[in-house]
């Protein structure tokens, strides 16, 4: 009896679990992130756009977007694709660390988790700007223009996927 009951539970949380497999895309290999903002970074988030007036959609993992436009075609980047961008990046603060008005490209899985996340939800033409809390950005590391566990704010537009 114990045997079919352990059997059972093994089963159930085998389908119940997150997918961590592994997906291979044109030579790429990589596993979906399970990456999520704490509650207290979500706040943090929250009482920044309250007190900005800015309304913003909340993405399950804890990031939170505005899509300005969603840009057409049938192209979905994901993290193996290498997208090419026009950006701005500011701390929370107001600094501007990051632009690129000319265009430049990145392999999508190359660059932060705020990004691998928040892409793929606009297509070509598009433009999204993201709220990304720490653990979904630098963490605790630092560039010489972002400091340690910053909030930090992207406007994206994907000229193209490749």
């Amino acid at each position: 009896m114990l045997k079919k009951l352990f059997f059972a539970f093994i089963v159930v949380y085998a389908f119940t679990g997150c997918d961590k497999t592994p997906i291979t895309t044109g030579g790429c290999t990589y596993t979906p992130s399970t990456i999520k903002a704490s509650a207290a970074e979500i706040t943090y988030i929250q009482n920044y756009l309250a007190a900005h007036s800015i309304t913003a959609t909340q993405d399950t993992s804890g990031f939170f977007y505005t899509i300005s436009a969603p840009g057409s075609g049938t192209v979905t980047p994901n993290v193996c694709s290498t997208i090419y961008v026009q950006y701005t990046g500011w701390l929370f603060s107001g600094f501007k660390f990051a632009e690129d008005n000319t265009g430049t490209s990145f392999r999508l899985g190359g660059v932060v988790e705020g990004w691998q996340k928040s892409v793929p939800l606009i297509k070509p033409g598009g433009v999204i700007t993201i709220y990304i809390p720490p653990s979904m950005g630098y963490g605790a590391a630092s560039t010489p223009t972002i400091p340690a566990n910053s909030y930090l704010i992207f406007t994206i537009k994907l000229l193209a996927v490749q």
